[in-house]
């Protein structure tokens, strides 16, 4: 008697049939015609996004890679491919290899054991498979992974992509086919695996993206900490140049009175006056490197009213000698008094700032005005610093206040900046009024204190 023996090699890998019993080949590509299922392209979908879940979670963590929550990571795609497999074009995908191989070469060691130490586990609770015929099967990967662990960790983003697809098809190759011959199905090969090699090249496809978005993240997060460290360091500097800035003015009126106080001709009240405005712009200095030394740890300022006459008449006087050395004459026009409220020092540093900038924008020499006005009705006071300089265009004069934005070939643009900041501070406005080879208007409005 004939006995016919056919091999069924099944996603549990149950034992093959054998015996009279077995249907023949005709009969059975008929019934298989007859009850071949649609091909399930949405639960494909749905494993595929299963394979992608640790992206979400993975960002946070990348850095720390601490093996238990690596571990738990790609275990639970691992879990959910290996309980709900795809069944497409006459053959199953079976993602777990995905998880298992990018788990471990990112997670290492630990993780690595941790890993397939759950999946021989869980494969023996689905049953119908020889636990240490599996296990030998899987050795080869475990053993090459172990291998190119440290290779890996090395590896650029690309050579890491080609890495995983080898190993993942290497994985495939090996246990099917290592579990067939020790289960003595010699011809499986051939019947079995060679006809799922597309499905297999699938896999490793999707291997390899799942990579490049890991990648990807672990590039973007590099970026981002590096953005964050030049952030810094720019800062610091911001901070170093603005200190440097703030600092010159009031040493560039202590240089000057010091040139003025060696003329013999001096009278001693000019000396002793001279003296004291060079001795409160040594305080103003000192005062600046202290503001900017308590940034860290930042104290409420001082707020007070502001009698506009003295401190444009203070103001002036500190300008002075700067506005000698560079043949600008000073004129304050002042017919009402007036007060404002704010921060006395703050206050005086925009003006100065103002004075300054208008001093170095007549090179050739020229008038500074220095004057207000009250409107009584508004409540409110509007400062007005004038000169007759080379002037601005109408794009320089948009870009005043950008942080770093100068009209000078040495400037850094922080002068400006504070000048603007002091006066928003005070509830107040800034109008410029330019024209190239005509000179510049600051109008400053601010509110009157109330009585």
């Amino acid at each position: 008697m004939q006995i016919r023996y056919c091999y069924t090699w099944t996603e549990n890998n149950t034992p093959p049939l054998e015996g009279n019993d077995c249907p023949s080949l005709e009969n059975k590509v008929k019934d298989s015609r007859k009850e071949q299922p649609m091909p399930s392209h949405s639960d494909l979908i749905l494993n595929a996004f299963i394979i992608f879940l640790p992206l979400i979670f993975y960002r946070p963590f990348y850095k720390d890679k601490q093996p238990l929550f690596m571990y738990v990571l790609f275990l639970i795609p691992m879990i959910i491919t290996m309980t709900f497999p795809v069944k497409i074009f006459d053959s199953v995908i079976d993602l777990r290899g995905i998880p298992l191989v990018i788990g471990s070469l990112y997670g290492g060691l630990y993780t690595t054991f941790l890993l397939f130490g759950s999946l021989l586990a869980y494969r023996q609770l689905l049953g119908d498979i020889d636990l240490f015929h599996y296990f030998l099967s899987l050795l080869p990967t475990i053993v090459l992974l172990l291998f190119l662990s440290k290779s890996y960790e090395k590896a650029s983003a690309n050579k890491r992509m080609l890495l995983v697809s080898g190993i993942c098809f290497f994985l495939r190759v090996t246990v099917v086919n290592l579990y067939a011959l020790l289960e003595g199905k010699t011809s499986f090969f051939m019947e079995s695996f060679v006809p799922s090699l597309p499905i297999i090249f699938v896999q490793c496809i999707m291997a390899m993206m799942l990579v490049f978005m890991i990648e990807m993240i672990r590039t973007q997060n590099r970026m981002q900490e590096d953005i964050i460290q030049a952030e810094k360091m720019k800062v610091v500097s911001e901070i170093a140049a603005s200190v440097a800035h703030e600092v010159r003015n009031p040493l560039t009126s202590v240089r000057g009175f010091i040139q003025l106080l060696s003329d013999p001709v001096l009278s001693d009240r000019k000396r002793k006056e001279f003296s004291t405005i060079t001795l409160e712009e040594l305080d103003r200095a000192e005062s600046i490197i202290s503001d900017y030394l308590s940034l860290a740890k930042p104290q409420s300022e001082r707020l007070e009213p502001i009698v506009l006459e003295e401190e444009l008449n203070k103001a002036s006087q500190i300008l002075s000698s700067y506005a000698n050395l560079q043949s600008v004459e000073i004129v304050t026009d002042i017919a009402l008094p007036a007060t404002v409220y704010g921060s006395k020092s703050k206050f005086r540093q925009a003006i100065i700032n103002i004075g300054k900038n208008a001093i170095e924008a007549m090179p050739g020499g020229g008038m500074l005005t220095l004057t207000y006005t009250v409107n009584e009705p508004k409540r409110t006071v509007t400062i007005t610093i004038a000169d007759t300089g080379i002037g601005m265009n109408e794009e320089q004069i948009k870009r005043l206040g950008a942080p770093y934005y100068t009209t000078k070939d040495k400037g850094t643009g922080l002068g400006t900046m504070v000048i603007f900041s002091v006066i928003r501070g005070m509830n107040g406005t800034i109008d410029v009024r330019s024209k190239e080879g005509a000179g510049t208007t600051y109008f400053i409005t601010l509110p009157l204190t109330q009585h």
